[in-house]
């Protein structure tokens, strides 16, 4: 190996080295395209503005989920529906109750907020499980579905954790004011 580092393969002139001094320099360019040969194949087609790599088009490949792969995505799909479905029933009962009922009781008005959140929450599942069964009953496009149906899943999420909070800040709110009209009489009553 006179004259340098050579790399297996027969890159460089004989003797070793790419140029000069012996083993620096630029690598040997493959005739007609300016870069180094790629080890994996041809070279990778050129990027257009707002492609992901690997030929995916504009952000999602072409890929078609087989009869396994849809079954499993269809039984998500339907159990996201389904607890969206039974969020919102629940969430409809309570709320027709206690709004009618709290007249009769005020004390039953705190249980709206949750009514309201049910609601809320149900009707973004049932959203979550469409977009689950659009995978399963298009063609071509499966990755473009399921990005679209994980990221309601992250908002349905989203949104039940901030619910849930806002509910709970409700309720603790109510609860203090309870207290306070509660001590307030008691004070007045003595």
């Amino acid at each position: 190996m006179a004259g340098g580092y050579g790399p297996p393969g027969g890159y460089g002139p004989p003797g070793g080295g790419y140029g000069q001094p012996p083993g620096y320099g630029a690598p040997p360019q493959q005739p007609g395209y300016g870069q180094p040969p790629n080890p994996y194949g041809g070279a990778p087609p050129p990027m257009m503005q707002g492609q992901m790599p690997g030929n995916m088009g504009m952000g999602y490949g072409q890929y078609e989920f087989n009869e396994m792969e849809n079954s499993i995505i269809d039984k998500a799909a339907g159990r996201a529906k389904m607890w969206g479905w039974i969020a919102c029933v629940l969430g409809g009962l309570q709320f027709l109750g206690y709004s009618c009922s709290g007249f009769a009781s005020p004390v039953l008005w705190m249980n709206v907020p949750m009514a309201v959140v049910l609601l809320v929450v149900g009707i973004v599942f049932i959203g979550v499980g469409n977009s689950l069964k659009a995978v399963v009953t298009t063609q071509g496009n499966d990755i473009m579905h399921m990005m679209q149906a994980i990221q309601k899943m992250g908002s349905a999420f989203l949104i039940q954790s901030i619910s849930w909070m806002i509910m709970a800040g409700i309720t603790f709110i109510i609860i203090l004011l309870m207290f306070f009209v509660f001590a307030v009489l008691v004070a007045a009553s003595s």
